[in-house]
């Protein structure tokens, strides 16, 4: 599968790690992780410069993870991505 970024959310499933998926500001709204394998699975979301702004850890009940209110970010990129999907929620 590759990353989808029609609609609202984007999906990201970790394809192009390191590339820089959106480069113009965007205001987020949250993040989510889900759809995992294990609780030891992890996503790192970062703007286009490489500072990261949401580190998503699996939970030990398999269930989603969110972030909170986000805000305006410089682009994105994915960092790691072991299993599942990261759901970008935009305004």
């Amino acid at each position: 599968m590759a990353n989808q970024l029609a609609g609202n959310p984007w999906v990201l499933d970790g394809t192009n790690l390191g590339t820089v998926l959106i480069s113009t500001w965007i205001k987020v709204e949250h993040f989510e992780f889900s759809g995992y394998a294990a609780n030891t699975d992890k996503v790192t979301l970062a703007d286009k410069n490489g500072n990261i702004v949401w580190q998503g850890t699996a939970a030990s009940d398999l269930e989603e993870v969110r972030s909170g209110k986000v805000g305006w970010i410089n682009g994105l990129q994915e960092l790691t991505h072991t299993s599942g999907k990261a759901l970008v929620y935009y305004d």
